[in-house]
């Protein structure tokens, strides 16, 4: 279970199903190369060449938009999430 309580920049129930799928749009960019930003950054250049419906095969029409710092958080607040130090 994903709790995004916190997030109170969330006003729309349509951003957090469109960060939920993102999410696991997200996991084909998710190779361990990757940092969470350029995972994020990726995500949202894909959104903003396609639109919110790449986020899933079947089209929803009840998505609405949400900022890079919205799906950072979600995705940190992951309960299975696995990160590695970072490689400086």
């Amino acid at each position: 279970m994903l709790n995004l309580w916190a997030l109170e920049q969330l006003v729309d129930i349509g951003q957090a199903r469109a960060i939920i799928d993102a999410i696991i749009y997200a996991r084909k960019y998710a190779d361990g190369k990757r940092s969470l930003r350029e995972i994020v950054e990726q995500v949202l250049r894909d959104i903003d060449e396609k639109g919110l419906d790449i986020l899933n095969p079947k089209i929803s029409g009840c998505y609405a938009a949400f900022r890079k710092f919205e799906l950072a958080a979600a995705i940190n607040r992951l309960p299975t999430l696995k990160v590695k130090p970072s490689r400086k």
